[in-house]
């Protein structure tokens, strides 16, 4: 098993578990049974015929009190089912009653790599065929098996280092571990406090259950972590149906609360360069309902399910993320949508992110993006919209964000006839529809000044209310004449008065160029709302040398250098280092400024 180099600890954590353990050694893949199954122990093995069965394992760690250890050591000459499981000891019943471990148990399948060495170049070299295996007592530990459907209810387990298509359940298992796995479906079931890292797999799926009936939500679930250990790589689940349309949801939370999705690559192959499955149709969908869910730091990518015969042949389907269902409090921040690894936006959905009013909805209390420094989204290569509010949505705050190079509009609200397109402002903002149809701002003037930027314009909307004006720069202007929003530059807060108006003057403390183009939106403070983006608006002036922090009108090696050398530093917004502006920070985003702009010479 060549991943076993994967997991250097691995060998550390098992030959502790050895020391403190009675153990098993299974030592044939055919599952004979010759002992009594009620009261044999493991000082009853082996059996007449001299050799241990998988049941026979099992039967005896379960009447043997204390948590114990079952290894493997099945001769060559032993081996079946070469066909399908090529350079595997195959563990094969057709019974498997017996495969189920009701005390505290470690299945440890590197033993059998151990004992013949490294026959199976693509997983681990033991296999089982005819059922799977359940786990029910607690604190037990499955690590070291290829293709293997597991159960898992007991609590405190550590299923890790799985190899080929297993798929792992856990069901009203709590503060489970499942890390460093390679496989189909991680499916976590009214089990909470279950952590879920390092894993190479189709999908994962958090569900509870919230009814009069049901058990509740599953609570605080985390799927991946802010190091690149933590990491998961979700590539993608779907399945075509007999129509040819395509269906299936990567990430799929079901009645949760608190659950974190963290830092995982949802939809792509594990480089990030291509889509996983063309039958995704979902990177993360939300559905029932759900509470307090933080979605951060993701790449999401690949999600375009692609139709086939006879019926959906060359028809897309796909959302980086659906937010649909019930509930409060979702925050979408800091996630690549639609980018491959090298961010190029190719691998976009038909939509990046809708919000809607599906079964029972809408969801309450939605974020995407935020007001600190890494909190924005970069939504990009979509299809058709950035973001799609649905018209009985209210309340989705859309901040700091780059929405950019998507088919139709950066974000769209929907009014209740499910019309779209850019939506006209109204007087005293009136009208119905996706965050109320909350009005755009409208742009006069956008005056380069240096290091910042001068924007005039205004606002109507409702009377004697507080909005925030967000400003955004674009290279070029989207073909409706509104948006995008390649770049953030900054916001300010605005009053209207009692006839629904309120003046722009603002300046940023933002570089833009000369040949950039403004937008905005605005937020109103009371409710939420975001609007749509406003008309773009041309600068005027030389504008600044982007990515020129030396100021010697040459983005070049002196440029990198004197970002690298203040790195992570807080410079203060409007200083030459702050070169994406405006969090005054020398971060990733300025060190990006200086690369897109690498060799350009300013005027």
């Amino acid at each position: 098993m060549t991943i076993a180099r994967s997991f250097p600890a691995l060998s550390v954590l098992l030959a502790a578990s050895a020391a403190l353990s009675d153990t098993v050694v299974v030592t044939t893949g055919f599952d004979d049974i010759d002992i009594d199954w009620q009261t044999a122990t493991i000082a009853d093995l082996p059996g007449p015929d001299g050799k241990v069965s998988f049941s026979e394992a099992m039967i005896a760690t379960n009447n043997t009190p204390g948590h114990d250890r079952i290894e493997f050591a099945i001769p060559q000459r032993e081996w079946q089912l070469q066909f399908l499981f090529p350079g595997r000891a195959v563990v094969k019943a057709i019974n498997t009653f017996f495969w189920r471990a009701n005390d505290s148990v470690t299945i440890d399948g590197t033993s059998q790599t151990a004992f013949t060495g490294d026959t199976n170049p693509d997983g681990w070299e033991v296999a089982f065929y005819g059922g799977g295996v359940y786990v029910n007592g607690d604190d037990s530990e499955v690590t070291g098996i290829d293709s293997l459907p597991l159960d898992v209810t007991g609590d405190n387990a550590l299923i890790h280092g799985m190899s080929g298509t297993t798929n792992i359940t856990l069901y009203d298992s709590h503060g489970s571990v499942v890390r460093d796995n390679i496989g189909g479906t991680i499916k976590v079931d009214r089990s909470n406090n279950v952590t879920v890292i390092g894993n190479t797999v189709r999908r994962v799926r958090v569900q509870g259950f919230v009814s009069e009936f049901g058990t509740g939500p599953v609570l605080n679930t985390r799927v991946g972590g802010p190091t690149l250990a933590e990491r998961n790589y979700i590539t993608g689940y779907g399945t075509h149906n007999g129509e040819g349309y395509p269906g299936g949801t990567t990430v799929e939370l079901f009645d949760t609360t608190g659950t974190i999705v963290e830092n995982n690559w949802i939809g792509t192959t594990p480089d990030g360069m291509s889509s996983g499955s063309n039958a995704s149709t979902q990177g993360i969908g939300f559905s029932g309902e759900n509470h307090d869910v933080l979605i951060q730091n993701n790449r999401i990518a690949g999600i375009l399910g692609i139709g086939m015969g006879p019926h959906a042949a060359g028809l897309l389907f796909g959302y980086g993320i659906l937010v649909g269902g019930t509930g409060s409090g979702v925050v979408i921040t800091g996630n690549t949508i639609g980018l491959n690894a090298s961010g190029e936006p190719v691998l976009g959905s038909v939509t990046g992110i809708e919000v809607s009013d599906y079964f029972a909805g809408p969801m309450q209390d939605v974020t995407i993006g935020g007001t600190n420094a890494g909190d924005g989204n970069e939504i990009a290569g979509h299809l058709f919209n950035g973001v799609t509010i649905e018209p009985s949505v209210s309340g989705v705050r859309i901040a700091g964000n780059s929405i950019h190079a998507n088919g139709a509009l950066g974000i769209e609200l929907l009014n209740t006839g499910f019309n779209y397109g850019v939506t006209p402002n109204d007087p005293l903002d009136g009208d119905t529809g996706g965050n109320e149809l909350q009005n755009y701002p409208m742009l006069t003037g956008a005056a380069a000044e240096g290091a910042s930027v001068h924007i005039t314009g205004s606002l109507d909307s409702a009377p004697n209310r507080a909005f925030t004006i967000e400003f955004f720069a674009s290279s070029e202007c989207d073909p409706t004449g509104f948006g995008e929003a390649e770049r953030f530059l900054g916001r300010v807060d605005v009053m209207t008065d009692s006839s629904g108006i309120a003046d722009i003057d603002a300046t940023i403390m933002s570089p833009v160029s000369g040949s950039e183009w403004i937008t905005a939106t605005t937020t109103d403070k009371t409710t939420n709302n975001t609007s749509e983006f406003s008309a773009c608006l041309g600068v005027t002036g030389s504008g600044a040398c982007l990515g020129d922090a030396s100021g010697n009108a040459v983005v070049d090696v002196d440029d990198l250098n004197m970002i690298l050398g203040a790195w992570g530093t807080e410079v203060g917004a409007g200083s030459p280092l702050d070169l994406a502006g405006p969090d005054g920070w020398v971060d990733v985003d300025d060190l990006n400024m200086v690369l897109a702009h690498w060799g350009t010479t300013c005027p």
